[in-house]
């Protein structure tokens, strides 16, 4: 047994979950680029910490890449194979240094990026009027020259504006996200650099954005018109969002809610909530087996949440799935509110107040939904833990899950029958989650508990159960101000088909060692535990356990001993139960819940605020 664990599990059982915030305050992460660019910007940003670099040729060797690749350095020419999926990351970071680089250099890149109207051939207006598109038929920028419409207007330039329209009426008129129109229609034009999608660029007052002029070679999506159009959409979906984030914090990477991790995995959700048809964002979450022409859901990117829990979140384009998660479960609403809090921080900013970071504006958004950022954080992970086909059967987590890749376990833990399994010395850096598959033996008996002990606060630990009969069971323990976490489940391991196990850790800047321990548990005496969460509005859990099948009754009572509910009057089975009660009717104030077996009676107070 380790040195963290109590005696006796049992006395575990009767801890106090308790949700409430973290300190969000202080990014645990440093302040690069991207966790998950692509190597040829890691190996420039290494030229950079390596002193045979300087910070503004960086950038300079950035813009080249995207923009004008046949300009790149030798040395980074063998890297440039991978999309490269925006370069407004690069514009935010030029737009942080500017003031410090040399002025050869800034007119070269202010040239690179200037307004195109001067070389455009044609310009076209969309059917709302809101974009005028500039375009070219003929010279490198030109788009493809297909015409089938009456108006002479090629048809990628059409399905351009069609993307354009559907994706403003989507975001900003439907869903209300920040508009960014301004008098005059928003631009569109076309660079023709091989492999980069586009970028968002500030233009007067408000911004403009580039896109690639075909798409021809791009990794491929499900778009039921081809790759190409696939990849045309979700790009004028993604850089409209940021043109919508333009309009709230300028893309500034000085504030928390203008880095680059999080305003791209906010673009890049926006191509999943605009156009669920293309799927592109695949590319970023697991390999394409090209051979056979699908993706390998065997083999998740080593930079998603799928491949490396471990990493923090956020994760640019790889951690979208980690959005994608409140987006399925609090509707997209969700994320109008967390960037109407951030526009709203931003405006009535004063000397003395420090802006709320991107984590701390989610918290307070999950607290009126009567959650927390941790809580949600766990639940989270349980939905990545629990994707790929191995759960294909299963109803449980993403909507899509089915269509996910397999998330990387830490370690497969074959059980002992009715014997406690200790997990020791295990590691998990801030902010990141570590999966386990646990294997039981086929004649475990009793209940499954989980128990884990840190040596730090604010480690969570969740469980689901896949079971026999095709169902799923879940369950938590968060309490931010304990270091012991356990989940007693009312499950018998008889019953489950598989049992996986989720760490978290909840804090942004500290690391976390830990213990876990597998007991299967069977009762000894007839016990109730205090009910969680406890105040409770207007739900809350009561765990019980019997030593053998017998009758039960569980009543509540208000404080002058009127009967108000019967929550239970069965005969059940031996074992650990869980129930719910539900005060919505009932008046704010202290009630009162018994349980009475053959061999014991025994009374709990519970708090109800309204």
């Amino acid at each position: 047994m380790s040195k963290y664990f109590p005696a006796s599990p049992i006395i575990m059982m009767f801890m106090i979950i308790l949700l409430s915030s973290i300190e969000l305050r202080g990014q645990h992460r440093h302040d690069h680029l991207l966790i998950d660019a692509q190597p040829l910007f890691q190996r420039i940003d290494l030229e950079v910490e390596n002193g045979t670099l300087s910070k503004e040729e960086a950038i300079l060797q950035k813009f080249y890449a995207g923009l004008q690749p046949n300009r790149l350095e030798e040395r980074f020419l063998e890297l440039r194979s991978e999309p490269i999926k925006c370069l407004t990351p690069v514009m935010v970071e030029y737009w942080s240094y500017r003031d410090q680089m040399n002025s050869v250099i800034v007119d070269e890149i202010e040239q690179m990026i200037s307004l195109p109207h001067s070389d455009a051939e044609h310009s076209y207006l969309s059917p709302d009027g809101n974009f005028i598109i500039y375009y070219n038929t003929t010279g490198n920028d030109a788009v493809p020259p297909e015409v089938t419409n009456e108006m002479g207007v090629p048809d990628y330039v059409v399905q351009t504006a069609f993307a354009a329209d559907s994706s403003y009426r989507h975001q900003i008129e439907t869903l209300g996200f920040k508009d960014f129109i301004k008098d005059e229609p928003y631009q569109i034009s076309y660079m023709s650099s091989g492999s980069l999608y586009g970028f968002t660029v500030s233009s007067g007052t408000t911004s403009r954005i580039e896109i690639n002029s075909n798409f021809e070679g791009f990794p491929p999506n499900t778009h039921k018109s081809g790759d190409q159009i696939g990849a045309l959409y979700v790009t004028i979906a993604h850089e409209l969002k940021h043109a919508s984030q333009y309009e709230i914090n300028r893309l500034d990477r000085s504030k928390d809610t203008g880095k680059v991790d999080w305003i791209e995995m906010d673009a890049t959700l926006m191509e999943e909530v605009v156009f669920d048809d293309v799927n592109d964002y695949y590319n970023y979450i697991m390999s394409y087996d090209s051979e056979r022409e699908v993706w390998d859901r065997s083999k998740p990117r080593n930079n998603s949440i799928f491949g490396k829990p471990e990493i923090a979140t956020p994760g640019a384009y790889s951690h979208v799935t980690w959005m994608i998660y409140f987006y399925e479960k609090f509707g997209i609403n969700f994320w109008v509110q967390v960037w109407d809090d951030i526009d709203n921080d931003i405006r009535t900013k004063t000397p003395d107040r420090e802006l709320l970071t991107f984590l701390e504006v989610i918290d307070r958004v999950l607290a009126s939904k009567e959650t927390s950022l941790i809580a949600e954080h766990l639940k989270n992970h349980k939905w990545h833990m629990s994707s790929g086909p191995d759960y294909s059967g299963y109803d449980f987590g993403f909507s899509d899950h089915e269509n996910y890749p397999s998330s990387k376990f830490k370690e497969s833990v074959q059980l002992s029958p009715n014997i406690s399994t200790i997990v020791p010395n295990q590691r998990l850096s801030p902010f990141g989650a570590s999966y386990y598959d646990l294997n039981p033996s086929s004649s475990s008996l009793g209940q499954p508990m989980v128990t884990l002990e840190s040596d730090i606060n604010g480690v969570g630990v969740g469980v689901v159960g896949f079971f026999i009969d095709g169902s799923v069971k879940t369950q938590i323990s968060m309490n931010p101000n304990s270091n012991i976490q356990t989940v007693q489940t009312t499950w018998s391991w008889k019953e489950i088909a598989d049992f996986n196990v989720v760490v978290i850790n909840s804090k942004l800047n500290m690391v976390a060692n830990y213990d876990l321990e597998i007991s299967s548990i069977t009762p000894e005496n007839d016990l109730i535990t205090q009910n969680y969460p406890n105040p409770f509005n207007p739900n809350t859990s009561i765990v019980f356990a019997l030593n053998d099948r017998k009758d039960v009754q569980i009543d509540v009572y208000d404080t002058i001993g009127r009967k108000v509910a019967t929550l239970v009057n069965d005969r059940l089975n031996s074992g650990f139960h869980r129930i719910t009660f539900n005060g919505s009717g009932l008046a704010s104030g202290v009630y009162i819940y018994r349980i009475v077996t053959d061999e014991t009676v025994i009374s709990k107070k519970m708090l109800l605020i309204k």
